[in-house]
């Protein structure tokens, strides 16, 4: 199997894509030329498809794991896996993390993936158990691979490179070259390919200053000021922040969604998707979610607190700009904070321009206690709702089938129906429940 049999055009077609980057382009150029190669590549540069193509061209027609991609983050496992499965590529792929049932990832060995992506914890966990073998695979990919290091992830790819004996290229993906290469990699001999730029540079910085005492209300005039469909993510440091942000636009009725470390994977899946179905406009994250989470359009990125590293600032700007090529980075200052060293010109001032309320999300979502391995699909969930008289096509929003249970994005104003509607109804044959998403 070559990337000539899988048809790189038909791959980017299914991506929704109609070329190749430059970065791209000099990626799969430089994989072909050596050994190891080290990417260096800003959030938003499409260095993931970069790495994918560049390894599709090697896979081979053969049983057996023939790739690793370690990633430091369920979610960006979980974006990468989304990206493969988006190719509709010819080969299976399996996808390991924390919180996924164990049993399941097991399981899904009995016919070993071509791609195995995972997180350094997981794939540590399998190898020590035995679950797989690693004896044929040959090429390996870290991505992220300073969030990673940052994380403490050290010792689990230590580990896990010193059960690979055959890996003949490996690919380290890095927001940055002032990282120190640790000897388990064997990476003395690699070539390094940098981008700088990432392809969508539309970024307008801007800030808003508020009385020392008034950073919450600066943030909720923001808010207010929203259009229809818009949306913003906040970020801040840590997440007792977050939780501080949080309470105070509970009080206010503002409807949002919250993405911190300390939440179960369930909640950090079902927040993600209100957001990205529109049934939260406000996103409140710490930095875990400036990489790696699958947030196609985005119109704000706020930093409610500056982080003290430009790579983080950079890294949460990247969720903007991205796809609709536009955005605006909102810096939420009191007038005694000092802009960090990083940034060299004073950001214009934005105004808010705040309605007497916050704007209402569009969509509601919806979770079913049934997914993929009850054989439901979303067009089993489309004509499920559209049996109802009172629901059209366009009352239905983003669906997103789980393993177990599934999501599904319904006009705010039809979600009462629909939940009552669907009491007592089948799918499948199989009883359901239809209830709101926490």
């Amino acid at each position: 199997m070559t990337l000539s049999n899988l048809n790189q055009q038909t791959i980017l077609q299914n991506l929704g894509i109609s070329s190749l980057n430059e970065m791209q382009q000099e990626t799969l150029k430089a994989s072909k030329e050596h050994a190891n190669l080290m990417l260096i590549a800003p959030t938003g540069s499409g260095k993931t498809l970069a790495y994918l193509l560049s390894l599709l061209e090697k896979l081979e027609e053969k049983e057996g794991i023939q790739a690793m991609v370690l990633a430091p983050t369920r979610e960006l496992v979980l974006q990468i896996e989304s990206v493969l499965k988006q190719m509709k590529l010819p080969v299976k792929v399996n996808a390991c993390y924390g919180g996924h049932m164990f049993s399941i990832e097991r399981k899904n060995f009995s016919v070993p993936p071509s791609i195995l992506v995972g997180t350094p914890g997981r794939i540590k966990d399998h190898l020590e158990r035995g679950t797989f073998s690693p004896d044929s695979i040959r090429h390996l990919i870290f991505d992220e691979f300073d969030k990673s290091l940052e994380m403490g992830f050290a010792g689990q790819m230590k580990y896990i490179t010193g059960q690979l004996f055959q890996v003949t290229d490996k690919v380290l993906v890095s927001a940055t070259s002032s990282i120190e290469l640790p000897y388990y990699l064997d990476f003395d001999d690699h070539y390094t390919l940098e981008t700088q730029q990432a392809t969508s540079t539309d970024l307008k910085v801007q800030k808003i200053v508020t009385p020392k005492e008034g950073k919450l209300e600066g943030l909720l005039a923001l808010i207010k000021s929203l259009g229809k469909g818009q949306n913003v993510i906040v970020f801040a440091n840590h997440r007792d922040a977050c939780d501080r942000i949080g309470e105070f636009l509970d009080q206010h009725e503002v409807i949002f969604s919250l993405f911190r470390g300390g939440l179960e994977q369930d909640e950090r899946e079902s927040q993600l998707t209100k957001f990205r179905n529109g049934s939260a406009q406000v996103l409140i994250a710490t930095d875990i979610a400036a990489r790696g989470i699958d947030i196609p359009e985005l119109d704000y990125v706020v930093h409610y607190q500056l982080p003290p590293q430009e790579t983080t600032y950079l890294h949460r700007n990247g969720r903007t700009a991205r796809m609709k090529a536009t955005g605006t980075c909102i810096l939420l200052m009191t007038e005694k904070d000092y802009l960090p060293n990083y940034l060299q010109e004073e950001p214009e001032e934005f105004t808010p321009t705040p309605e007497n309320h916050a704007p209402a999300p569009q969509f509601a979502t919806l979770h079913i206690n049934k997914g993929k391995k009850d054989k439901v699909n979303k067009i089993d969930l489309v004509g499920f709702f559209l049996q109802f008289d009172f629901m059209e096509k366009e009352d239905l929003g983003l669906i997103e089938v789980k393993d177990f249970f599934s999501y599904v994005a319904v006009k705010r104003e039809k979600y009462p129906q629909a939940i009552a509607a669907s009491k007592g109804q089948r799918i499948k044959r199989k009883a359901i429940k239809v209830s709101l998403a926490n």
